[in-house]
């Protein structure tokens, strides 16, 4: 099994990428996204736990570029290793062992994150983006970070009218 998730891990360089796929396949075996609860399955325990191990490879290696980044991961990955705790076919050993790797993923995710900015709304009215910039951060040089976090609205970057994801700082 390990050579699976290796595989997925090679195949997907994205950390983020490889994060979504599995908490995809922890979602398709045998755990339900809307009561947040596992189905006591051996087959399926161990393919869980298996990407709940995976998942807490994969982080450290993510790259946040605000808070709300990390906030946003935690409320992904909390219910599942949360659900996973509770299956009572797991092992004394292997409850502790997921339990200190979920409170190291927790502690992790929490102080890399809280050292960034989080992400705000600011709605510019027929701003240029880099005078939204340089009203924002004191730093119109910063507006390529504006553009790419905003890249799906903004046609233009002289022309842009409604409401822009931008950092606090």
């Amino acid at each position: 099994m390990d050579d699976i998730f290796n595989n997925i891990i090679e195949a997907y360089p994205n950390p983020n990428t490889c994060i979504d796929i599995l908490i995809n396949i922890f979602s398709n075996s045998g755990y339900d996204k809307t009561t947040k609860t596992i189905e006591n399955s051996e087959t399926y325990s161990i393919l869980r736990i298996y990407c709940l191990a995976y998942i807490s490879y994969v982080i450290p290696s993510i790259d946040f570029t605000s808070s709300s980044d990390s906030i946003n991961l935690i409320s992904r990955i909390k219910p599942l290793f949360e659900s996973e705790l509770t299956d009572v076919l797991i092992s004394g050993d292997t409850f502790s062992w997921l339990s200190r790797i979920y409170t190291k993923c927790l502690t992790d995710i929490s102080t890399r994150g809280s050292l960034l900015p989080q992400i705000n709304s600011f709605y510019s009215e027929y701003l240029p983006v880099p005078v939204v910039a340089q009203y924002l951060y004191q730093d119109g040089s910063r507006d390529d970070e504006i553009i790419i976090r905003n890249n799906e609205k903004i046609i233009h970057p002289l022309f842009y009218n409604g409401q822009l994801e931008v950092l606090s700082e």
